[in-house]
């Protein structure tokens, strides 16, 4: 009987209850996983041990719904992979550019067949972050600006062949916002 008597009082009580309901979608803020910000880097054959190239014009505001105001982004991962022959030992920077200001991203280092199994930030030793690059980035993308990768690196052996070899960057943000 009390247990009766007391679901009778919460029925009753419920409706003099203020509850806030969301009426003003403006207030909650939403995780946004932005699609990737990636570049492929082909490695031209010859006696050339230094690689090097540029992505084109990244649009960071194309990576997610433009009706969304951002509050916020962060860094989640980043990966490096190669695909290829074993060009030995190899090194290499990954800049990030906004603006016309060039920055480091990261530095990768290690066997380039390390790498045929892309590498990621958060597993493995072979990539270090800069955080003024990252800053960068997070700035890029709230900022909903343009932005490009550009990689340079040295190998120990140069490869043989045209369109076999080259070095894949992907950078992992996720952003959080509101309509």
């Amino acid at each position: 009987m009390n247990k009766k008597l007391l679901a009778l009082l919460i029925i009753a009580v419920l409706p003099l209850m203020a509850f806030d309901c969301i009426t003003d979608f403006s207030s909650v803020t939403v995780s946004l996983n932005l699609a990737p910000i990636t570049g492929t880097f082909p490695l031209n054959p010859g006696s050339g041990l230094t690689y090097g190239g540029i992505t084109p014009p990244i649009d960071l505001a194309s990576l997610f719904d433009k009706s969304y105001t951002l509050t916020g982004a962060t860094l989640y991962d980043i990966t490096v992979g190669t695909k290829g022959e074993d060009l030995g030992t190899g090194s290499g920077t990954v800049t990030i550019t906004v603006n016309g200001t060039t920055t480091t991203l990261f530095t990768y280092n290690g066997a380039w067949t390390a790498f045929n199994t892309p590498q990621s930030l958060i597993t493995s030793s072979l990539i270090t972050k800069n955080q003024t690059g990252v800053s960068a980035l997070i700035n890029a993308v709230t900022g909903r600006q343009r932005v490009t990768l550009g990689v340079t690196g040295t190998i120990a052996k140069a490869p043989a062949t045209k369109d076999t070899d080259f070095i894949s960057v992907s950078v992992y943000v996720q952003a959080s916002g509101h309509k």
